[in-house]
């Protein structure tokens, strides 16, 4: 105790040594700091003093320069103007002097000079005050005896004779005194240097002893310094790596200052540090869980109670949290909280760590192999939607889904793994997916419209994350990878259901024969053949009038869907058009077509009309035009919604024209839609259209009208040949 105690006054000792030295060094400099003011203030004073000394001579110098002019009948102007500048400097030059002196403090001495100087000067500079009031011009008239003064030129002569003749005293006293002034100011700043290098001198060894104690406190403190720097670098380290978000709770209930980076997105907070838990969790969870949570942490603190038994009754190791976003539905999440005591000095009760981690992810996989367990109905639900599908369009269909799973598989294993290079292939994966999912709901396989929406669930949360990795995409490729085992199921489904139509065929025709041999012919003419739909015009027509049927019903809406030229599309592009056409009827209907009684409120039909035409009377180009007579497009709205995205800041939002606000519509995650519904909000149905128009090397205009209508005009060159499936897929 006593060794610790010789210990703790020897730190104080340098303490006290460095607080002396730094009490003297800050008097010394702030004696200095007065003196060097009045050395700076004396030597302003000598330099101006210094500078007046020759000015009367050159002042009575252009005064008789302006007589000997006058008299030879020269011109004078410059000299004038000269005298004028000079009579200017000069009053300036004496106001600074006097400002000087008296900062200066050079004492009576010095006032009494600068006023003789100033008495000798004031006449001086009243006589040229009288010759700069008069004009220089005209001095001089032609007669025809030669040049003669004129009435001005006599009377600058008279007052320049005049000034020359009375000031010529004044002048040379006025020179002596302010000589005599400048001795004096110089004799000051040789006394004030002196005394102020004795100053620095003397601070210059108070700050060499305060710098060798705080070496000597550096060097004793360094030691555990080092230490303790490194131990916190490795604690930081810790904490801005972990996913998981960590935390201190103290005894009475508050949480501490440090705390881990995932802490703040998981909880949707700015800064936990001095909230108490209660009042943290209280936005989270009920009264009930919280309450709950407050008595678990109360049994914590005990430290008869072990922690290791309560575990299993801890409240928060499972809870689902609802987050309010700035704009659409509420986004839910999982969070499992985990607590451990700490020990403090004396195995007494310290802190309590908290853990918290975002498990949603292994809730909603867990929660989807339940719901795959314990649906019974799920192949006769499926049986029945392929019963009502078109063969044609159905296989169709599969080596699309085919084509986009692989394309997406391929768009993740490629490498890259910077932001960009992320950023592509989930923009990549989702056009993929809403494509497939559009041409699901259009042919009515709700099932696979339901995989394909859980897959954009998936990607919509990755895109709204700024620590995008690589392994975040893995929980897509398990949804991939069970889209393509629900398409190879669907795929054997529908070659058994083929097996058996053959079947039935075939007995169909034997009976038949078998009827013809006995002689009853009327049979054989009585049922022709029904001749297998085409997977062109037909097809695409029936596709899309079940879309809009499904899509206005859905968002409570009355749709006549009008079509024109479908059977014109040529097969190079029946692929890419198909995909472009289901993306547009949807997208008229979710964001155009308004509500029956707003229309009814706007003098508008109960039900909106939306047209689809295809048109190839021109031999450069096809062209096809998606119309309906819905609300049209509202240029400030979408300016105002990208800028609550982010996509542009006030300036550039308030700069952008009508053409500028259009194009933002066809970017990948942009929407208008208020919340996200299975045909609208995720902002990837336009994004799917300019990338399939884009492949196809054609181009896409607008024309709208507020409240009235909106028409997307795409042309498409005249191709001889065009890969349909890689548009499809697109």
């Amino acid at each position: 105790m006593a060794r610790l105690s010789l210990n703790h006054r020897l730190q104080w000792l340098p303490i006290a040594v460095t607080m002396a030295c730094a009490v003297a060094l800050a008097l010394l400099l702030f004696t200095g700091v007065r003196l060097a003011a009045r050395l700076q203030s004396a030597s302003t004073a000598l330099q101006l003093a210094s500078g007046l000394v020759a000015e009367p001579q050159l002042m009575r110098s252009e005064l008789t320069l302006i007589q000997r002019g006058l008299e030879t009948e020269t011109y004078v102007g410059d000299s004038l103007r000269a005298l004028a500048l000079s009579r200017n400097n000069s009053n300036q030059a004496y106001a600074k002097l006097a400002t000087a002196v008296d900062e200066a403090e050079s004492g009576a001495d010095a006032g009494a000079l600068l006023g003789l100087a100033q008495r000798h000067w004031r006449p001086l500079e009243a006589g040229l005050a009288r010759l700069g009031n008069m004009k220089s011009v005209d001095l001089y008239a032609d007669s025809a005896n030669g040049s003669t003064l004129t009435r001005a030129g006599a009377q600058l002569k008279r007052v320049a004779d005049e000034v020359l003749a009375t000031q010529s005293s004044n002048t040379s006293a006025l020179a002596n005194e302010l000589a005599r002034l400048a001795a004096l100011l110089r004799e000051e700043v040789v006394r004030d240097g002196k005394a102020l290098r004795t100053l620095l001198l003397g601070g210059a060894a108070l700050a060499a002893l305060l710098l060798v104690t705080m070496l000597y406190f550096a060097w004793r403190a360094g030691r555990a310094a080092r230490t303790a720097g490194e131990v916190q670098r490795q604690i930081g380290n810790i904490l801005g790596t972990v996913r998981e978000g960590l935390f201190l709770i103290g005894g009475d209930g508050r949480i501490g200052g440090a705390h881990s980076d995932s802490l703040l997105p998981l909880l949707r907070i700015a800064s936990p540090a001095g909230q108490s838990f209660e009042n943290l969790l209280r936005p989270l969870v009920d009264e009930r869980t919280l309450l709950a949570a407050t008595k678990y942490l109360g049994l914590l603190q005990k430290d008869k109670v072990n922690e290791e038994l309560i575990e299993s009754v801890n409240p928060l190791s499972q809870i689902e949290i609802s987050f309010q976003k700035p704009f659409g539905s509420p986004e839910q999440r999982f969070l499992s909280f985990s607590f451990r005591r700490t020990r403090g000095e004396g195995k007494q009760p310290g802190f309590v760590l908290g853990v918290v981690a975002d498990i949603t992810d292994q809730v909603l996989l867990q929660r989807e192999l339940e719901q795959l367990r314990s649906s019974s109905d799920t192949q006769s639900d499926l049986l029945l939607q392929l019963l009502q599908t078109e063969p044609l369009q159905l296989q169709s269909f599969l080596g699309s889904v085919d084509a986009a799973v692989r394309h997406s598989n391929s768009l993740l294993r490629s490498p890259g793994v910077k932001p960009a290079d992320l950023e592509k292939k989930l923009q990549g994966v989702f056009r993929q997916m809403h494509a497939i999912k559009g041409e699901a709901a259009a042919l009515g396989l709700q099932s696979f419209v339901d995989r394909c929406h859980a897959t954009e669930e998936l990607l919509t949360a990755l895109r709204e994350r700024s620590d995008l990795a690589g392994d975040d995409f893995v929980p897509v490729v398990v949804k991939l990878n069970g889209l393509l085992g629900h398409m190879q199921a669907v795929g054997t489904m529908h070659e058994r259901m083929d097996s058996m139509r053959s079947t039935t065929a075939t007995a169909a025709v034997e009976g038949e024969l078998a009827a013809a041999r006995h002689g009853d012919t009327a049979i054989i003419g009585a049922q022709p053949a029904s001749a297998p739909v085409p997977a062109g015009t037909t097809s695409l027509d029936t596709m899309l009038r079940r879309l809009a049927v499904e899509v206005s019903a859905a968002g409570g809406r009355e749709v006549n869907l009008v079509t024109e030229g479908l059977e014109r599309i040529p097969e190079v592009y029946a692929g890419p058009v198909r995909d472009i056409c289901i993306q547009m009827v949807r997208n008229s209907i979710a964001h155009g077509i308004e509500p029956a009684a707003k229309r009814a409120a706007a003098g508008k039909t109960v039900a909106g009309v939306v047209r689809v035409r295809f048109r190839d009377d021109n031999p450069q180009e096809y062209t096809l035009l998606i119309e309906d007579d819905g609300q049209g497009l509202n240029p400030a709205q979408i300016r105002d919604r990208a800028r609550d995205r982010g996509l542009l800041d006030a300036e550039q939002a308030a700069a952008l024209d009508r053409s500028g606000a259009y194009r933002l519509i066809f970017q990948p995650g942009f929407s208008t839609a208020d919340e996200v519904t299975e045909h609208a909000g995720r902002g990837v149905g336009l994004d799917v259209v300019h990338a399939a128009v884009r492949d196809c090397g054609g181009r896409i205009g607008i024309a709208t009208s507020t409240g009235k209508y909106t028409r997307f005009k795409i042309v498409l060159p005249r191709r001889d040949e065009q890969p349909s499936s890689q548009s499809s897929a697109a």
